[in-house]
C-alpha cells in the first residue's frame, strides 16, 4: 500500500476511535484505557514505518558530489577552488609529519600516525584529492554536446567521497574542540603556527568548504564518524598493550585515554561517542542552514526577473475624457 494510503487509513482509524471514544467515555473507563493502548500502538507502527522507509531514502543525486551550491554546473573556478583545497590539506600534512611551524620539533616521525589529529589530516587529504579528481572528470564531461548530469551514476569512487568528505567534517570541528578543551596542555603544547595550523585551520578549511559545496549530510548517517572513533579506540588500546609511547615517553597517546585507569577511559570513550553523535545533528544543522540561505537567495533573484519580465510588457492606453 502506497504511503500516502497508510496516512489516510490511519488517520480514519483515528477519527473513528475519537467517536468512540466520546461514547465509550461515558459507560466504561476500562474500555477508554484499552482504546488508548490501541492508539499508542497505532503510532507506534507509524513511526516505525517512517523509519524504515527513511532507511530506504534514496542516495543523493551523483551530480551534487561534483558542483557547488550556487551552481548546477562545473564553473573553472569551482575547478580551481578543489585543487585549492587538495593544496591546502597537502600542506598541512606536510607540516605536521616534518613539524615545520613548530617551536619545539620533536623529530618523532614514526610516531606521526598514532594520533587522532593525524587520523584527520590523512581523511582530509584523501577526500580532497577524490574530489578534485571528480570535480575534474565532471568538468570534462559537461564539455560533451548533449551531457546531462542527472544521467551520471553513483559508483563506488563517489560513495566513497561521500562518506570520507562527511566524516572529515565531523572529524576536523571534533578534533579542533576536543583538543583545545581536553588535551592542549600549556606546560607541554605550545600555541605555533603548526598548531594553530593542525587544530584551528582544519576545521575552519572544512566549515567554508561545507558552505560552498552541494554534498548532502543526513542525520541517519551519524554512525559513519562514529565507526572511525571506535576504530581509533580500539587502536589506542592494542597500542597502549604493546607498550606504545606518545611523543613525550608516556605510556599512553592523550592522557584522557590512559587505559592505566580503565574506568575513567571508558567514561571518557562513551562521552566521545556521544559528542560525536551530538555534533553529526549540528552539522547537519548547519547543512540545512545553507540550504536555506541558498534558496532564499535564489527566490530573491527569480522575483526580480520576473518583475522585470511584466514590466517589459506595453501598459493600456488611457483613454482621453471628451468635456
Amino acid at each position: 500500500m502506497p504511503p500516502q494510503c497508510e496516512e489516510i487509513e490511519i488517520r480514519d482509524m483515528l477519527e473513528k476511535n475519537d467517536h468512540i471514544e466520546r461514547i465509550v467515555s461515558k459507560k466504561s473507563p476500562k474500555l477508554l484505557c484499552g482504546r488508548r493502548a490501541m492508539v499508542n500502538k497505532l503510532w507506534c507502527l507509524e513511526i516505525g514505518r517512517r523509519w524504515r522507509q527513511a532507511a530506504r531514502q534514496e542516495p543523493p543525486q551523483t551530480r551534487v558530489l561534483s558542483e557547488p551550491k550556487c551552481q548546477s554546473y562545473v564553473a573553472i573556478w569551482y575547478l580551481y577552488y578543489r585543487w585549492t583545497i587538495f593544496l591546502a590539506w597537502t600542506a598541512f600534512v606536510v607540516c605536521s609529519i616534518f613539524e615545520i611551524g613548530s617551536y619545539e620539533p620533536l623529530s618523532q616521525y614514526e610516531k606521526w600516525p598514532i594520533y587522532l589529529t593525524n587520523w584527520d589530516m590523512t581523511l582530509g587529504i584523501t577526500q580532497a584529492l577524490i574530489g578534485g579528481i571528480l570535480v575534474s572528470k565532471r568538468w570534462r564531461l559537461q564539455k560533451i554536446p548533449g551531457f546531462n548530469p542527472c544521467d551520471l551514476k553513483l559508483e563506488s569512487t563517489d560513495r566513497l567521497y561521500w562518506f570520507l568528505y562527511v566524516v572529515t567534517t565531523n572529524m576536523a570541528i571534533g578534533v579542533t574542540i576536543s583538543y583545545w578543551l581536553a588535551v592542549y596542555n600549556p606546560e607541554i603544547h605550545k600555541v605555533d603556527p603548526l598548531n594553530i595550523m593542525m587544530h584551528v585551520c582544519n576545521s575552519v578549511l572544512m566549515l567554508i568548504d561545507l558552505f560552498v559545496t552541494n554534498i548532502p549530510f543526513r542525520l541517519r548517517n551519524f554512525w559513519w564518524c562514529l565507526s572511525i572513533v571506535v576504530f581509533y579506540i580500539i587502536f589506542s588500546v592494542i597500542y597502549y598493550v604493546a607498550g606504545g609511547l606518545d611523543k613525550h615517553d608516556n605510556h599512553y597517546i592523550y592522557k584522557v585515554l590512559d587505559w592505566k585507569k580503565p574506568v575513567r577511559t571508558l567514561l571518557v570513550c562513551i562521552g566521545g561517542f556521544t559528542f560525536v553523535t551530538v555534533l553529526h545533528c549540528v552539522v547537519c544543522m548547519l547543512a540545512n542552514i545553507r540550504d536555506r540561505i541558498y534558496r532564499k537567495t535564489a527566490e530573491n533573484v527569480s522575483k526580480p526577473a520576473q518583475l522585470n519580465m511584466t514590466d517589459d510588457k506595453p501598459l493600456p492606453e488611457k483613454q482621453i475624457e471628451v468635456v
